[in-house]
């Protein structure tokens, strides 16, 4: 079970890698904040995916505890930024 989080995590990082490279040659400003923001989305799947990997299925030191629940804060407000920066400019589109 712990490898299907890590290999939703490496999708979602190589997602983040494309997404960002894409956004950064494109012109358009528009065009380039929608896929900036599928790129926060995507870092924050990747840290929510290594902190519950590292929460639920390793030791359980301190040490790992608090930095799975800083990279789980942190994901998951990457995420939810990025999906709503997404549904706002994408309903710019129409």
């Amino acid at each position: 079970m712990d490898r299907l989080f890590i290999i939703v995590a490496i999708a979602a990082f190589l997602l983040y890698i494309v997404t960002r490279i894409r956004a950064f040659r494109m012109q358009d400003s528009l065009e380039k904040r929608i896929l900036e923001s599928r790129a926060k989305t995507a870092l924050g799947t990747v840290l929510v995916m290594l902190s519950i990997n590292m929460l639920f299925f390793s030791m359980y030191t301190a040490l790992e505890i608090i930095i799975g629940v800083v990279f789980f804060v942190f994901g998951a407000a990457n995420a939810v930024h990025g999906f709503k920066a997404h549904k706002h400019y994408t309903a710019q589109l129409d």
